[in-house]
């Protein structure tokens, strides 16, 4: 597989979805590469003649699917930077209703519908790893539409940035191409930091912001606020630069989420973090609230190389799952969102094959304690499960590590 047989699957998913109808359900995740994926799609949809209801997502979860599918009425649905994984949930709930086409970077499940078109990049080749974010592969598909939609790449690299596919230095591959065509456009200058690394700074709005901030900034507007319209300030931001309402809106979720952090931090240092033979694992329950519950994993990266972390063992928080989501209203549950990070080390095993993927090891056990998954990637993984069943996950994981060395 390849980027042109990637580019070739696309026009085939265009077609279908321009056939399909002129009003479509735009499903995308809350972080940064979610949020600018979304914005791309949502700018490339509406100048092709489409009527667009966009909604931001934490989680896939079968009840959230439905409910999506019952709404949209037949209407196409779009799903970006998340879903790839769920493509055959989203099969039976979408019951042949409305044509679906999923447009993600995460490792991905075959559909097992004729109206549902798995576009995850992860299925051409193309890794979502480092490779390509989900708005570099939306910038593709809008190109796809339209040439015109070229000036759109920008968002493709600040996806990327936000995603931290620039953790060897700089973006390279499919990123990179995206990269370039934004340096050629005006909007995004690079700098060389020597030694094969670089930094980029936005222009586009005429001055220069640097773009690791600004994009960490969209992941913090869209998980710490995504209760109270982060979501839709961050995607405006990414069109119009900040403005005085996203800089007063970051500082009051920055300060939120330090001190629920602080809290939590605290906590873990004086006995809250469990122990077991290959997991370190914490439960913080509704204690970030209200900050959505992409805010959990947000933690477990920035604890995992603390002192008093264990740069040998996988990082598993729990946090409540609130019933209330928005866009989509109240659901009936009593869920717990667990994420997963891993030390600088634990990672580097990883990579070197000595150490199982949490995109292979979260899914194997989740799936047996009732709980759902999508988006998961070698380092940093994500499921729903029932209260009350942490601990059995958690065991079940050891258990896959010991079979897994």
């Amino acid at each position: 597989m390849s980027k042109e047989s990637f580019i070739e699957a696309l026009k085939d998913g265009a077609a279908k979805l321009r056939a399909a109808g002129r009003e479509v359900t735009l499903v995308h995740h809350n972080d940064a590469d979610g949020l600018t994926a979304g914005g791309i799609l949502e700018t490339a949809l509406t100048r092709d003649g489409f009527k667009v209801e966009r909604i931001a997502l934490e989680r896939i979860h079968p009840p959230i699917v439905e409910r999506i599918h019952d709404r949209a009425a037949g209407h196409p649905v779009v799903y970006t930077d998340l879903a790839g994984r769920a493509a055959p949930v989203i099969c039976d709930l979408n019951r042949d209703r409305s044509f679906t086409l999923i447009l993600d970077h995460h490792p991905a499940e075959e559909s097992t519908s004729s109206k549902v078109l798995n576009l995850s990049t992860e299925r051409f080749g193309l890794s979502g790893e480092d490779e390509i974010s989900a708005a570099t592969a939306a910038t593709i598909f809008a190109i796809v539409l339209d040439e015109k939609n070229v000036d759109l790449r920008y968002l493709g690299v600040i996806g990327a940035i936000g995603d931290s596919h620039d953790r060897g230095g700089k973006l390279i591959a499919y990123n990179r191409d995206a990269l370039l065509d934004a340096v050629e456009h005006g909007d995004i200058k690079i700098v060389s930091k020597g030694s094969d690394k670089e930094e980029y700074i936005l222009t586009k709005f005429g001055s220069n912001i640097p773009l690791t901030p600004f994009a960490k900034s969209l992941t913090v507007l869209g998980a710490a606020g995504y209760t109270v319209g982060g979501p839709q300030l961050g995607i405006r931001a990414c069109f119009e630069g900040p403005s005085e309402e996203y800089d007063k809106k970051l500082t009051e979720m920055n300060a939120l989420k330090e001190e629920r952090f602080n809290r939590a931090l605290a906590k873990l240092k004086s006995g809250g973090l469990k122990v077991t033979p290959h997991h370190q694992w914490f439960i913080v329950g509704d204690g970030f609230s209200p900050m959505g519950v992409k805010i959990i994993g947000e933690f477990c990266m920035d604890i995992r190389d603390e002192p008093f972390m264990d740069p040998t063992k996988y990082i598993a928080g729990f946090q409540d799952m609130p019933a209330e989501i928005p866009g989509l209203g109240t659901f009936e549950w009593d869920l717990a969102k667990v994420s997963m990070r891993v030390p600088t080390p634990l990672g580097q095993k990883i990579i070197d094959g000595e150490m199982p993927g949490l995109d292979w090891l979260l899914p194997e056990a989740a799936v047996k304690v009732e709980g759902t998954i999508d988006a998961c990637h070698g380092y940093a993984a994500a499921a729903l499960i029932p209260h009350g069943r942490e601990e059995e996950l958690i065991a079940l994981m050891d258990e896959l590590v010991e079979k897994g060395q």
